[in-house]
């Protein structure tokens, strides 16, 4: 199957059918009032909580997948390390390729 990846800052900035077909979505920490409100929104559409979305730590996230409320989750710190600034074009496609 075809799978897509959609990340912003933004969520209420996404089409509304973006997040709602989504099979598994990842929240992370969120500071402002109208991202919080939208995520807990996503939440309880999906018969869950996220209490703590604007004090999560480093390498912790919210997850659901289709059918699921959101949990909580704790990832390696290899999945949730952001260097200073983004990579390059040419280093993503290194990347890509299997050459860091």
């Amino acid at each position: 199957g075809l799978g897509l990846v959609f990340a912003t800052q933004a969520p209420k900035g996404l089409h509304n059918q973006i997040p709602g077909n989504a099979v598994t979505q990842f929240y992370g920490l969120l500071s402002a009032p109208v991202q919080i409100a939208a995520a807990q929104e996503m939440a309880r559409a999906k018969g869950g909580l996220m209490p703590d979305i604007s004090r999560l730590r480093t390498g912790n996230f919210y997850v659901a997948i289709e059918g699921e409320a959101f949990r909580r989750i704790v990832a390696p710190w290899c999945l949730s390390y952001h260097p200073p600034n983004p990579l390059t074009p040419e280093e993503v496609l290194a990347l890509a390729k299997g050459h860091p």
